[in-house]
């Protein structure tokens, strides 16, 4: 009995610990972001940094591309509290594209909202709308429409695989 026990002990242990590995894995505010570009403006006071030119920010498996990247830090210690990019909005995660005319990426929740001719793109399907709303780390998006506009999806079924 005591064995048993011992050995329920271990597996609950170990589980623990690949959740626990799983949730470090997937909450991208932790890691740093690399930012990139032909200028930067810092105002402290302000809590702002203004990037400029042919923009790159990474962070994780994100990587995000504009004209201007603009980054927003909390009034309470140097934690990043968003990103707003404007211009040629541009980003990647693994198999997903997203593009806009202006965007906003709050870290803390994962969340990337899309404005302005705002499409995403994941392997063949498309979807577009007046705003996207991405939860990067829920795997799921919303899409909107402006008052006279329209929602509208792409999709394509898998393939089935012919027999051999």
């Amino acid at each position: 009995m005591r064995n048993v026990l011992l050995l329920l002990l271990c597996i609950l242990l170990s589980l623990s610990d690949i959740v626990a590995a799983e949730e470090k894995q997937s909450k991208p505010s932790s890691l740093p972001i690399e930012i990139t570009a032909q200028q930067l403006d810092a105002d402290r006071p302000a809590r702002k940094a203004t990037f400029s030119g042919e923009v790159i920010a990474k962070q994780g498996d994100i990587t995000l591309y504009s004209d201007k990247l603009v980054v927003y830090s909390l009034p309470e210690d140097d934690q990043i509290d968003r990103l707003e990019a404007f211009g040629n909005v541009r980003v990647l995660q693994l198999d997903r594209t997203a593009v806009a005319d202006r965007a906003i990426y709050r870290q803390v929740e994962g969340k990337l909202v899309l404005y302005g001719n705002a499409e995403v793109h994941q392997g063949q399907n498309q979807v577009t709308g007046d705003e996207i709303v991405v939860y990067l780390q829920e795997n799921r998006s919303i899409v909107k429409s402006g008052e006279n506009g329209r929602v509208k999806a792409v999709l394509f079924p898998k393939k089935e695989q012919e027999p051999e």
